[in-house]
């Protein structure tokens, strides 16, 4: 194995500390630039939980899981376009075996260099005021001052131009207060600073707390001391002598964007009140968000707002996670946005509002989820502080992120958040709490990709515990009513004996909300029956599912067998790697093949999983299938079998269904490939505005 670095050197720790990563599979698009080997053996630029943490020794550099468990060993390194690349595949081997590379892109400490590099002068959002013979002319503290008519004119023009006005000034409070309400002008400053205090700390305290880079802050003061004193606490700030103000309006750093109804002030109006209840309750930040009755909710008509979203998408840098832009043309990046969501069936998208007792901030972030991975996760950053991007992170069931840049918050513990609460519409709400009705309900969503898509709308007014089918070492882990029937299989020791002795069964595969009724509502879908074959344990007759896209399975018809217990060990080994040969053999010696989908089963574990939430009291609604539409005969046809079996174990039983059949009009509400099974986006919304209105009227 070689390990040498870019100068001829054996690689060591310093190398990748120092270096900035691509992290990618081979041949294949990076999924993220900015992966760094951090020094307290963290991973981080890059948020995932199946690559957290690593360590280097005389094999290579591993790579762990969040748990600790290795994932990855990176055994070779060679170049590529002068670059060196380090390369890897999974501990133990994935079932695809892919083949992942790192490769060193550039110095980490050119990186923070290039970061804080200035190149050019920012557009001012701040102005910081001195008071005597800046804003005005004369003293206070000596007598009386004189009005200056064009500095009034600026702070109310710059107000207009959505650019915030502060003071800091040497002198007493309650006169300089006086003073500037007699002007009728204290209410168009935020955060005065009036004291005999030193300027440097005090500004910037300003500028900390109202949430502003340094780089967008402007002071004017006619001491150069002042300046000096200033741009020495607060590195990268503009500062300027009173001469300026003549010609301040005209400068291009000062031409804002048009905000006569002065929305930006009053938000930081509202900074400034919450920052002094805070102090109030000692500094602690937690527990004045507990007080602050901060509400959240989430919405999916982006093209309705989308001017707004386009807007934070292109200018949040603070809490913008990701980094990528659109076109500024706002109709480019309409087309944009609508290409990407229909080029892609499983994504999830949303702008969110908040609010708590001191006001509405509107839209103050947007998320895109495309295929478990953030491609947009970003926040304006009136919010900041407030915990609101690590809930909405921990709500989206934390998907991958690829971190771009600095980024002014962490999304580390964000369970930790729980003074958030989800309401239907936080601009609705004012003054005392008005609590959605459904925000605390848990809902358990059990099934495939209907309900999947359906998860994306429920969760935002929702609790939602999500049971879907998943992969496992090959296998596909189904979450079908057989495996929740087994529960009592499970209670027989021998049982358990005979599982752990299984090829590649997952730790959760017999675990449910069903079995641990800890859900309100369950919402639940059939799909699934079509893709495993059924079987039986000679020892005990427990009746097990088994399937793999490695392999022939059952699929919609019944001539259409494929039986495992017939294929050797040597025809299996290559197609899943991680199957050991004992754990084969003794599945094939021990089981016998019973068939694909059989109606008896299937109906009597139907009436297992509805007699045990039945006897919980729990509410209950059961996802009919489209037997209708698409270009998929056969799998048509035994959706429409399951939905006939359903619809007569449900007449028993007190059980909302929702029947798919009559929500759909024709092929046109399919998916782009037609089949059948899937459906275009707007009817998952429709199924999961049914759900909604049936929680609703059961008064839960």
């Amino acid at each position: 194995m070689l390990f040498i670095s870019s100068d001829g050197n054996l690689l060591n720790r310093s190398l990748l500390i120092n270096s900035v990563w691509e992290w990618a599979p081979v041949n294949g698009q990076p999924i993220s630039s900015q992966f760094i080997f951090s020094e307290d053996g963290k991973i981080s630029g890059y948020i995932c939980e199946n690559e957290h943490s690593w360590s280097l020794d005389n094999a290579g550099v591993n790579i762990y899981t969040s748990s600790g468990e290795l994932l990855w060993r990176f055994e070779i390194a060679d170049y590529i376009d002068g670059k060196m690349r380090l390369l890897g595949i999974a501990q133990p081997p994935q079932h695809r075996r892919i083949i992942f590379s790192l490769t060193r892109l550039k110095n980490l400490i050119e990186k923070v260099d290039l970061a804080t590099s200035k190149t050019k002068e920012e557009g001012v959002r701040l102005v910081i005021w001195d008071l005597d013979e800046t804003f005005w002319r004369g003293t206070l503290s000596e007598g009386e001052i004189q009005p200056l008519l064009h500095t009034m004119h600026i702070v109310r023009e710059l107000n207009n131009r959505g650019i915030v006005n502060a003071i800091c000034s040497k002198n007493d409070f309650d006169h300089a207060k006086g003073k500037l309400k007699e002007l009728g002008l204290w209410d168009d400053f935020v955060f005065p600073r009036i004291s005999w205090q030193a300027k440097g700390p005090q500004i910037k305290d300003i500028i900390e707390k109202i949430q502003l880079r340094p780089e967008s802050v402007l002071f004017v003061d006619d001491n150069k001391t002042n300046l000096n004193e200033v741009k020495h606490f607060v590195p990268g700030i503009q500062v300027c002598e009173p001469d300026f103000l003549d010609k301040l309006l005209e400068d291009p750093r000062f031409r804002g964007k048009a905000d006569f109804s002065r929305k930006r002030l009053k938000n930081y109006k509202i900074l400034e009140a919450k920052h002094a209840d805070r102090e109030v309750l000692g500094g602690s930040n937690e527990a004045f968000l507990r007080e602050s009755n901060v509400r959240i909710s989430f919405h999916t008509d982006v093209p309705k707002e989308f001017s707004r979203v386009h807007e934070l998408v292109n200018r949040t840098n603070q809490l913008n996670f990701t980094k990528n832009r659109w076109p500024e043309d706002i109709e480019e990046a309409r087309k944009e946005f609508e290409k990407f969501v229909s080029s892609e069936f499983f994504t999830d998208f949303g702008y969110v509002k908040v609010s708590d007792n001191y006001g509405s901030y509107g839209i103050c972030g947007f998320y895109y989820v495309r295929m478990n991975e953030l491609h947009h996760f970003l926040f304006s950053c009136r919010v900041l502080n407030m915990g609101v991007e690590q809930f909405v992170w921990n709500h989206l069931k934390k998907p991958t992120v690829n971190i771009k840049g600095n980024v002014a918050s962490s999304l580390e513990n964000p369970e930790t958040v729980d003074w958030i609460k989800i309401v239907d519409d936080a601009d609705a709400i004012t003054g005392e709490e008005k609590k959605s009705s459904n925000s605390t309900l848990r809902v358990c969503l059990r099934g495939a990709c209907d309900l999947t898509m359906t998860s994306y709308f429920l969760r935002t007014k929702l609790q939602t515990i999500e049971e879907f089918s998943f992969p496992y070492q090959g296998w596909e882990n189904l979450t079908t009513p057989r495996n929740i029937a087994l529960h009592e299989d499970l209670k027989n020791t021998e049982n358990k004996v005979i599982i752990d002795k299984l090829p590649n069964i997952a730790p959760s595969r017999f675990a449910s909300s069903i079995i641990d009724e800890d859900a309100d509502v369950y919402v639940l879908s059939f799909s699934q029956e079509s893709f495993h074959g059924l079987y039986k344990s000679k020892k005990t007759s427990m009746i097990l599912t088994m399937g793999t896209h490695a392999l022939p399975y059952y699929m919609e018809k019944p001539t259409d067998k494929f039986d495992y217990t017939k294929v050797d060990y040597e025809e299996i080994k290559d197609r899943l790697p991680e199957t050991t040969k004992e754990s084969w053999e003794f599945f094939t010696n021990n089981f016998d093949f019973i068939g694909g989908f059989n109606e008896e089963i299937f109906k009597n574990d139907i009436i297992y999983v509805l007699n045990r939430l039945t006897a919980a009291r729990k509410k209950i609604i059961i996802l009919g299938m489209n037997s209708q539409y698409g270009n998929d005969k056969p799998i048509l046809e035994f959706f429409g079998r399951i939905n006939v079996i359903v619809s007569k174990v449900i007449q028993n039983y007190n059980v909302d269904y929702i029947d798919v059949n009559s929500i759909l009009k024709g092929e046109e509400d399919l998916a782009s490939d037609k089949g059948g099974p899937h459906y275009e986006r707007i009817i998952y919304k429709e199924i999961s505005d049914i759900i909604l209105k049936i929680i609703e009227k059961s008064n839960i």
